[in-house]
């Protein structure tokens, strides 16, 4: 499996968090921290060389990619009793897993270094060993994440998978039929891994049922004062929701008011950084207030990472929420092309603080929707200002799937002479997240300009 679950983020940056100490002296002492060449390093290798070619001759399943986990982890599930019965070894191993990398409870951000999202909760460890519905849910999630990480991976659910998640809807719907099934909190927690599994494969129309059904039990659980009061888990549903909606066109579930249009955010610094991108004066004033909050806040947020700070989850979450929402209200009010290609843009770098393991969302229709309206004002963005233009292709194929047409075609006229730090120098003067988009935005910087001298 790829390291993207490893215990420890390898980053000069990153603080431990409370607990990771104890997860790295559990590593040293599975024998990850050896010195090569001692005598007991030796005398292990002598060891597994006499039973290696016993493990090789075992049967392995041709969909399912192989875990590996210490010998002597796996050795102590053994005497563990889950949830449900017939949990073999290598579904251990993978709860094992789920448990260590808190798949189930993960903040699925990249914004995780500079926000405090609080990742610590026994239920999920004791549903485990209490509550199938929530153990098969665990376990489907974990296969998927496997399969994805498989480079070979046909896009389909594997036979493991499609189990755990037809025994987990089993389950699920004798839940249901409880009178107080919305105040399980369990069912909440299965509810979102399914729609997050749903998202993952593509499957939109069942993401769509799993989010109306959250969307009813949060209306039963108090609205928006319930998700006010669990930052974390209104981020999840946020995201997920955004997901839904740039992927299907269609509005979010989970629609917040829209309060008012002044700005929310102050600027981050008495002296702004000289060059960085004004809106127009001619633009809906409206959506200038949001551009500037989005930008103050991007800024913000690279300077935390610099300083090692981290914003309150809370404070955070209802930041994002209003945005959120103040863009999707603007839907349909903008006078200009340009001006609605903005706002989508803007949607698109939303959605990039979302991530799930192993692969890309697909966001197909916010994309078809900026080539539509990026052709309406070209070459005008060209000639009114380079760094727009370069930023909306660049985060239009961040949240691509794979290279549009229209964003290889632009890319030739915007981008020609640039490396990929005249880029970023553009991109951070626009609106750019460098701890969320550096890495993945070199990434797609090269493929554009491997697809262009193709």
């Amino acid at each position: 499996m790829a390291t993207a679950f490893e215990f420890v983020v390898l980053d000069p940056v990153s603080n431990l968090k409370p607990g990771k100490s104890l997860r790295i002296r559990s590593r040293c002492m599975q024998g990850k921290n050896k010195r090569e060449g001692s005598r007991r390093t030796q005398r292990e290798e002598k060891r597994l060389a006499k039973g290696g070619n016993v493990a090789a001759a075992k049967t392995k399943d041709p969909t399912t990619p192989v875990v590996s986990l210490p010998v002597s982890s796996i050795s102590h599930l053994s005497f563990v009793r889950f949830a449900a019965p017939d949990i073999d070894s290598e579904a251990k191993g993978l709860l094992f897993k789920a448990f260590a990398y808190n798949v189930a409870n993960q903040a699925l951000s990249p914004l995780d270094r500079c926000v405090n999202f609080d990742c610590v909760d026994s239920a999920f460890f004791e549903w485990l060993f209490s509550d199938a519905t929530f153990l098969h849910s665990i376990l489907c999630a974990s296969y998927a994440i496997n399969e994805l990480m498989v480079t070979q991976w046909n896009g389909k659910p594997g036979r493991k998978t499609v189990f755990h998640l037809r025994e987990t809807l089993s389950l699920l719907r004798a839940k249901m039929r409880q009178e107080d099934a919305y105040r399980d909190e369990s069912v909440l927690h299965i509810v979102i891994n399914l729609a997050l599994l749903a998202a993952v494969f593509g499957d939109w129309e069942a993401a769509a049922a799993h989010l109306k059904g959250l969307r009813k039990i949060v209306q039963l659980r108090g609205d928006l004062a319930f998700l006010r009061a669990r930052p974390k888990l209104h981020f999840k549903l946020d995201r997920l929701d955004l997901a839904w909606s740039l992927s299907s066109g269609q509005m979010p579930f989970f629609l917040h008011p829209t309060v008012s249009w002044e700005p929310l955010i102050p600027p981050p610094y008495s002296l702004l950084p000289p060059g960085r991108f004004r809106p127009s004066p001619d633009w809906d004033s409206r959506l200038v207030n949001v551009f500037l909050d989005f930008q103050y806040l991007s800024l913000r947020i690279n300077h935390s990472v610099c300083v090692h700070a981290r914003y309150h989850a809370g404070s955070f979450q209802r930041l994002l929420t209003s945005l959120q929402s103040l863009l999707l209200a603007l839907d349909g009010s903008l006078q200009s092309p340009i001006e609605e290609l903005v706002r989508l843009t803007m949607l698109a770098f939303l959605a990039t603080t979302f991530k799930v393991p192993g692969r890309r969302i697909p966001y197909g229709w916010v994309v078809d929707q900026l080539g539509r309206t990026y052709v309406k004002v070209t070459p005008g963005i060209v000639e009114q200002d380079r760094r727009l233009g370069l930023w909306v292709l660049i985060i239009a194929a961040l949240t691509a799937a794979n290279a549009h047409d229209w964003v290889r075609g632009a890319w030739e006229i915007v981008s020609p002479g640039l490396d990929w730090v005249a880029v970023k120098n553009y991109l951070m003067q626009v609106m750019w997240i460098e701890s969320i988009h550096d890495k993945p935005g070199q990434m797609v910087f090269k493929e554009l300009e491997r697809l262009e001298i193709i």
